[in-house]
């Protein structure tokens, strides 16, 4: 894993990017940065981790299905003005990649006119390349993420073997792939809040 080759990349494709040594120096900058504002929040350990949903509560209306579930929270989240999330994996070359069930990371992470985008992730995310990253993305986070759901998805059978199989599951939590290759047209800014620490899945 190479973070300055990384970070470079990223910034080359029109991602703001800030870079911290530990999970604590990151959440107090979120805490700063962001005031006064709406914002939501996609479904996330690393998010989690920090605590920033407590202390971003201090100063803006924030709206995460984590704390408050239910569709109604999911909409307003999708419209606030600030968005944070984690990745599950990043590839050395720049590129975002995430996968969900429902869809409601993705869609806010592509559109809303001057929006602010919080994209926040350990080093653990980080890949060599596209093919090493949706590997990671599909058989480590989405299989680690399925373990916390109910249900008949062979990947947390007893002879899954922990991966995807791509199954047709009614149960299936990995429904859609999105792949951030730079900012989106009339985004305020897509930042990606790197940490030099493993966090998430």
């Amino acid at each position: 894993m190479d973070l300055e080759k990384t970070i470079r990349a990223l910034q080359g494709r029109g991602f703001a990017v800030s870079r911290f040594a530990t999970k604590e120096e990151a959440a107090d900058y979120l805490a700063g940065a962001i005031q006064n504002t709406t914002v939501g929040m996609g479904g996330s350990k690393t998010l989690d981790t920090l605590g920033v949903y407590d202390r971003l509560k201090e100063h803006n209306e924030v709206f995460w299905h984590w704390r408050e579930p239910g569709i109604p929270t999911l909409d307003k989240a999708l419209t606030a003005q600030t968005y944070l999330s984690s990745a599950n994996a990043i590839t050395e070359d720049g590129q975002i990649i995430n996968i969900d069930g429902r869809g409601n990371r993705l869609a806010a992470m592509v559109y809303g006119p001057g929006k602010d985008i919080y994209i926040v992730a350990g080093v653990n995310k980080i890949e060599e390349d596209f093919d090493k990253a949706l590997f990671r993305a599909r058989n480590t986070a989405a299989v680690q993420n399925m373990a916390r759901f109910a249900g008949s998805q062979p990947c947390q059978s007893e002879k899954g073997g922990g991966k995807c199989y791509d199954c047709r599951s009614k149960d299936r939590g990995c429904n859609g792939l999105l792949v951030l290759w730079g900012k989106m047209f009339d985004m305020q800014k897509i930042e990606v809040v790197l940490i030099e620490e493993e966090l998430g899945l």
